[in-house]
């Protein structure tokens, strides 16, 4: 495994990162701002995590998914776990405040360039 695989499937660290990545960002930020590599792909990070969530297995959660989401299955992924999606320049799913902290923070230190737009959810 090469040094980037490693640190894509270790935890998310800012000065690891952006030692090992230039102009790469693909993760997903959990309900309580908790930052994590979207490793596959974003869809089954939040998949995984949905599962998990929810106590089911990925065919019983796609059956859960109403058919106005069928089309935007990553949206729907985000509402179901509270996460956010995140690239370099833009996120899906609607951010609550400790989510806008650590985009924030992301912006910050040059990672995150896109907008940052928060969902008062209660």
């Amino acid at each position: 495994m090469d040094q980037q695989q490693r640190v894509l499937h270790s935890p998310f660290n800012i000065e690891t990162h952006k030692k090992t990545f230039i102009n790469y960002l693909e993760v997903v930020i959990s309900a309580d701002g908790e930052i994590m590599y979207a490793v596959p792909s974003h869809q089954e990070k939040l998949i995984s995590i949905a599962c998990r969530k929810l106590d089911i297995n990925r065919q019983a959660l796609a059956d859960l998914c109403p058919p106005q989401y069928y089309g935007d299955y990553m949206y729907w992924l985000c509402q179901v776990t509270d996460c956010v999606s995140v690239w370099n320049g833009f996120t899906v799913g609607d951010a609550n405040v400790k989510q806008k902290e650590a985009l924030e923070v992301l912006q910050a230190e040059g990672l995150y360039s896109g907008p940052i737009k928060v969902s008062f959810k209660i």
